[in-house]
């Protein structure tokens, strides 16, 4: 962790630009044009030319300081095939309450060699979009147009931001390889600011250094509870950081957010100095930051404008004085889930009063879980907010309170036996956290202690699949019957993929069929019960010579090994321990015998276990196989072991079985 303010750091060297690259805008030379593949990394598909960034404060009509923030990058790509780099989103932050962050400009153009010149085509404004992610935050998009093998793409925005708590961050690090990436921050002397340097050890330039050029706060503006400004003069404080020929991040695969793991740099507000010598804290320790949310008029202050309508639930809704205090909980968050709708948006405050959200019967994660605390501390069961980071939006630091760090609220549920709850799917169990919130630790919101809980489920998730096959020689199919049980968190992954929808599951379970009779589903309101999905139908035969050829798994076990590096520097993180098993029995046609039964296979250890046997009888071949991931998260002194492990399933569950007449 460390400051931004005015430490002036030694100057280094500043490094070169390779191969002569242009970093002006527009400017595309004749070496970038020529370029065929990036030396560092000849498999590259794309590499990023230069990424620049600048972040500087500018004057405001009231008197005050918007924080501008400039970006310029610049992309060759080599394969055409890789036209994912070439559609750009840009995220912008609105706070609900009025102000709003606003990209001011974009340029973008695509540049390609034709008939021996340069022929560069522009973005036009007219075919960018807009998407909302959130309640909070709204994506600028859009997608270069014709590219091709040997394409430049190159774009450049401004955005203006009123919020002065987090400058925008950088990331040095992208799924392709960067051969120049640059970050500069001009800050006022009115501003300290702290970072984490993720990921990096050092830079190849850094430079810190008190800009020539004097500026003026003009008029008299009130921040942070002190009169500033009035003709004060100050110089900004200009740090720069490079870093050259950034490898790609190339494993994404069983983590929770890449972000987590690039090399990045994360910014944060810490304090604020007036020019009459005035210091404010913004935030300091943990449990100043749990007070704070407690006094918030969107979290505390919402919470206990719920009081109301929760006595009304419980006088009116619930009957549950007669129950236990588990039973009391259980029933309490059931209600919630049942009777409250999700409408899709992680939050960490509400956006609506306590009456429109009771009226409306929908709200975002925040005002579901702040009223099901109130409704479970009305109903006398303790019961304590729990503000998280979900998976996609990275993992907290603990060592400086970043309010940015959170983006969505849980319950701590206090009974004899304490569970952490969410109102929001009713796809799983009362005392289950969906697997988006599995992430680290999450802090408790008690107003005074600051401390923290596990985000965890120590249960296991399991799914069993049932196959029969009956191969008919005469006709070349065979019969095949599925049925799949699954429980927790598989469950739970089913549900979200199907929706319980005949016409999704029959599109998916064609793939493994040629033909489907029936298909059928239960359990799908019921997240205490197995998840079942029951398929029949017909799987045409193949034959070579006279042998005919069976999969046993219906190619429903993994398919590919996603662990592909030989080494990493992070955790393989399944999320939640889970286990997988098959049980196949298949019928021998009349004159028909087994052609060299598959080998057994079996690894048993603290890690995992696999097992798969074949058993050959007089009628019919039965498979027993099953494999356990025994923990949920894997150091990374273990992946050579795990990466092992997923070969050997990859590998032994997908074997074919021959049948050949006697």
């Amino acid at each position: 962790m460390k400051k931004l303010f005015f430490v002036i750091l030694a100057i280094a060297s500043s490094p070169s630009f390779g191969q002569d690259f242009s970093q002006e805008f527009g400017k595309i030379n004749r070496d970038e044009l020529a370029l065929t593949e990036y030396d560092k990394d000849p498999e590259a598909q794309a590499v990023i030319l230069f990424d620049i960034g600048e972040t500087k404060f500018v004057d405001t009509p009231n008197g005050g300081y918007d924080i501008s923030f400039t970006r310029t990058k610049r992309i060759k790509i080599f394969d055409k095939s890789a036209s994912d780099v070439a559609e750009v989103s840009i995220p912008y932050y609105v706070d609900g309450y009025g102000k709003t962050e606003n990209i001011k400009s974009i340029e973008a153009y695509t540049y390609n060699v034709e008939d021996g010149g340069v022929v560069r085509k522009r973005v036009n404004s007219s075919s960018m979009f807009e998407e909302q992610f959130n309640d909070r935050w709204r994506i600028k998009k859009f997608v270069f147009p014709d590219i091709q093998d040997g394409s430049i793409i190159e774009y450049r925005y401004v955005l203006e931001s009123p919020f002065h708590f987090n400058l925008p961050d950088w990331e040095f690090q992208d799924v392709i390889p960067t051969i120049y990436s640059k970050y500069t921050a001009r800050m006022i002397p009115f501003y300290e600011y702290i970072f984490i340097a993720q990921g990096i050890t050092r830079f190849d330039y850094q430079n810190s250094e008190i800009s020539k050029e004097n500026r003026t706060w003009g008029s008299v503006a009130k921040m942070y509870g002190q009169n500033v400004g009035n003709g004060v003069e100050f110089q900004d404080y200009v740090h720069t950081y490079v870093l050259t020929d950034v490898p790609a991040f190339k494993d994404e695969s069983y983590i929770t957010t890449k972000n987590d793991y690039i090399m990045k740099m994360d910014f944060q507000l810490a304090k604020f100095y007036s020019p009459n010598g005035a210091k404010t804290s913004i935030i300091t320790t943990w449990p100043e930051l749990s007070k704070s949310l407690v006094k918030n008029d969107y979290f505390g202050k919402f919470q206990k404008s719920c009081g109301r309508f929760a006595k009304k639930v419980l006088q009116d809704d619930l009957s549950i004085s007669s129950m236990g205090e588990k039973e009391k909980a259980k029933a309490i968050v059931n209600y919630v889930k049942q009777n409250f709708k999700w409408n899709g948006y992680y939050s960490k405050y509400a956006n609506k009063t306590a009456k429109d959200f009771f009226e409306q019967k929908n709200g975002n994660s925040a005002e579901i879980n702040l009223f099901l605390t109130e409704l479970l501390e009305a109903a006398g069961i303790a019961a304590y907010p729990v503000v998280i980071s979900t998976r996609d939006h990275g993992r907290i630091a603990s060592d400086y309170p970043f309010s940015h760090f959170f983006n969505y609220v849980l319950v701590l549920v206090r009974t004899q036996h304490p569970f952490l709850a969410d109102g929001t799917n009713k796809y799983l169990s009362f005392n289950m956290i969906p697997p988006y919130c599995i992430n680290g630790k999450g802090l408790i919101v008690d107003g005074a202690s600051g401390s923290w809980v596990e985000l965890s489920n120590s249960q296991m998730s399991a799914e069993v699949r049932n196959i029969t096959i009956r191969p008919d020689v005469e006709n070349l199919k065979s019969t095949v019957n599925l049925s799949i049980h699954s429980t927790e968190y598989d469950a739970y992954n089913y549900k979200q993929a199907f929706k319980d929808d005949s016409v999704s599951m029959l599109k998916y379970y064609s793939e493994k069929f040629d033909e489907i009779t029936s298909l059928k589903s239960f359990n799908y309101d019921q997240p205490n019960r197995p998840y079942s999905i029951i398929v029949s139908g017909e799987k045409d035969i193949e034959k070579i010579g006279d042998n005919i050829i069976v999969q046993p798994f219906l190619n429903l076990a993994l398919q590919k090994n996603s662990l592909t590096q030989k080494n990493r520097s992070y955790p393989v993180d399944f999320t939640y321990k889970k286990s997988d098993e098959f049980k196949i029995v298949i019928d021998k046609p009349e004159g028909f015998v087994v052609d060299n039964l598959p080998d057994p296979y079996m690894i048993d250890d603290e890690l995992a276990n696999i097992n798969i046997q074949y058993v050959e009888k007089d009628k019919m071949v039965e498979v027993i196989a099953n494999y356990t991931f025994k923990k949920p998260v894997y150091n990374k002194n273990e992946y050579p072991r795990i990466k092992y492990y997923l070969d050997m399933i990859v590998r032994k569950f997908n074997e074919s079985l021959v049948l050949k007449p006697i």
